[in-house]
């Protein structure tokens, strides 16, 4: 069956967005699997930019054994040849962040969240056909919107949200190596990365510069 790679974007494109959109399609070619970039509201016009990502669970993508969902600010690395399909597992990236984001989502919102289920970051999605069933069944318009406020959990609440609905407990194959597939850029070991996450620092504890700077460095560098 068919797998693709999605990037979604809400007005017009910057040019960061740009260079992502071209660079993950390249990515894609070279895997052989499709790629295709969503605009605007698809996925309810209520929502918040982030949480139209969720248009992946949606059935038009079932045709597609796996969806892939990155950010617009996500690269791979130059000259990639492993393949996000078949050569790893996961769904998406945790990291000691997302621990304390389920804590304090749990907090605020005890009958929504719980730490006991999966909780990912929402800068990659990896979705087999199997989960976006389970996941979509459970769509809640009324707790989707608890999570639509810029930086208030979002996609990654209402992803949470559903795992706990569909009973998808932490495994082996829950979260994806984040040391390979979403390496932040300021990393001592980013160039080991497969794909990278454009941040505003230049080191881990700082200080900051554009996205486009940091990109460019890494373009120096050879590495995207």
């Amino acid at each position: 069956m068919k797998n693709i790679i999605l990037q979604h974007w809400t007005g017009e494109l910057n040019e960061l967005a740009k260079l992502s959109s071209e660079n993950i399609a390249n990515y894609a070619s070279k895997i052989n699997v499709e790629y295709k970039l969503l605009k605007g509201n698809i996925f309810r016009e209520n929502l918040t930019p982030p949480m139209q990502k969720l248009y992946m669970l949606d059935e038009v993508f079932d045709g597609y054994n796996y969806v892939v969902m990155l950010d617009m600010d996500v690269f791979a690395r130059k000259d990639l040849s492993v393949n996000v399909f078949i050569d790893t597992e996961g769904i998406g990236r945790h990291t000691p962040i997302q621990d304390m984001l389920v804590k304090k989502l749990a907090g605020l919102y005890p009958t929504l969240g719980d730490v006991k289920y999966p909780y990912w970051g929402g800068s990659i999605w990896r979705l087999s056909k199997d989960i976006r069933k389970s996941l979509r069944q459970h769509i809640n318009e009324d707790e989707m919107s608890v999570f639509s406020k810029p930086y208030h959990f979002e996609d990654e609440g209402v992803m949470h949200r559903l795992a706990i609905l569909a009973d998808l407990k932490v495994s082996q194959d829950t979260y994806l190596d984040g040391n390979v597939w979403n390496q932040s850029s300021f990393e001592q070991n980013v160039d080991d990365a497969y794909f990278i996450h454009i941040r505003t620092k230049i080191t881990p504890s700082g200080p900051k510069r554009t996205k486009m700077e940091n990109y460019n460095d890494l373009v120096k560098r050879g590495i995207i």
